[in-house]
């Protein structure tokens, strides 16, 4: 058989440095084109995250214009929930109490209890609770149980917690008010949307629970920079309607993010050893669980320095910021 003279013999040594330089172009391709491509990846992902952040600002900007949008969808669904519970309750009395409930013989002994404690040299703590219920609420309450201690829960108007809510009631903690919202924008927007905001949640607690409160803390507290008129005038109202408002003079600090379990006891204790009376800020809300996971550890510590722990009732003397 005749070989093909016009074609060149390729020896072995020639075939495999052909396979060699193949591979090196490959290679080199690679190195050259990979951080092209991982560019074109980032650059597709910081898109993404930008349009997902151009999103939340516009629904945070929206949230924010609520009060100034009467027709709002927003707007229209907090007026919806605030009309909803404004009916009156089943089974409610339209002849409510015009004055403060008096204090009941239970709660003239607590008194008698917090002088005598007092001039025993003992501490008197109000453990309170904002912005529940919760996710935490049930497991909160099994710790206050378990301690034997009675706590009081200023709650807002969650739907899905009616449980809960009887059980801070039947368990004798003391169940007071928030407002229904939450929403600085409407709850401060004018004393009018003020009154709905309290009147509707006491409402729903009433239709809920049988009891109507009339202990109440303001969001962001008497002292709170979000209110567009002088807090007197709604002081005025809650005045009016024999309400009675209380801040606290300890915080737990929660209201932050991130602080940790060891922080939050911290806090506490430390506000505490400089009052004789003290009435502790903490938050019900399911994402404050360092708050739920310390709240054991402050109960225990205020039992061994026999500490007397009370709810806030009718008799309890309250504890405002210094307002306008």
């Amino acid at each position: 058989m005749k070989t093909n003279e016009n074609f060149p013999r390729l020896h072995a040594g020639e075939s495999v440095l052909t396979s060699r330089s193949v591979l090196s172009i490959i290679m080199i391709v690679t190195i050259i084109m990979l951080p092209t491509i991982l560019c074109i990846i980032l650059f597709y992902r910081m898109n993404c995250l930008q349009k997902d952040f151009s999103e939340l600002k516009a629904q945070l900007e929206s949230s924010v214009q609520l009060a100034s949008d009467e027709n709002s969808p927003g707007r229209k669904q907090i007026q919806a929930s605030l009309n909803k519970n404004q009916a009156e309750p089943e089974n409610s009395s339209k002849t409510y109490q015009e004055t403060q409930p008096e204090a009941t013989e239970t709660e003239t002994e607590a008194r008698t209890t917090v002088e005598e404690a007092l001039k025993q040299g003992r501490k008197v703590v109000y453990l309170t609770f904002d912005d529940g219920p919760s996710d935490n609420t049930d497991a909160l309450l099994d710790v206050l149980a378990e301690h034997n201690v009675k706590a009081t829960f200023f709650v807002n108007g969650y739907e899905g917690y009616e449980e809960a809510l009887n059980r801070i009631v039947n368990e004798g903690h003391t169940l007071a008010l928030h407002t229904y919202t939450h929403d600085y924008a409407h709850v401060y927007e004018s004393v009018e949307s003020f009154s709905q905001e309290v009147e509707s949640l006491q409402d729903y607690l009433e239709k809920v629970t049988g009891t109507r409160p009339y202990i109440f803390r303001f969001p962001g507290g008497s002292s709170n920079s979000q209110a567009p008129l002088p807090i007197s005038q709604y002081i005025d109202y809650l005045n009016k309607n024999n309400l009675v408002f209380f801040d606290w003079n300890v915080s737990s600090g929660d209201g932050e993010d991130g602080l940790s379990r060891k922080q939050v006891y911290d806090n506490v204790m430390k506000g505490i050893a400089g009052q004789d009376v003290s009435v502790v800020l903490m938050h019900d809300a399911t994402y404050r669980m360092t708050t739920f996971e310390a709240v054991p550890d402050i109960i225990e510590k205020l039992q061994e320095q026999n500490a007397l722990i009370l709810p806030i009732t009718a008799d309890t003397q309250p504890v405002h910021h210094n307002v306008n």
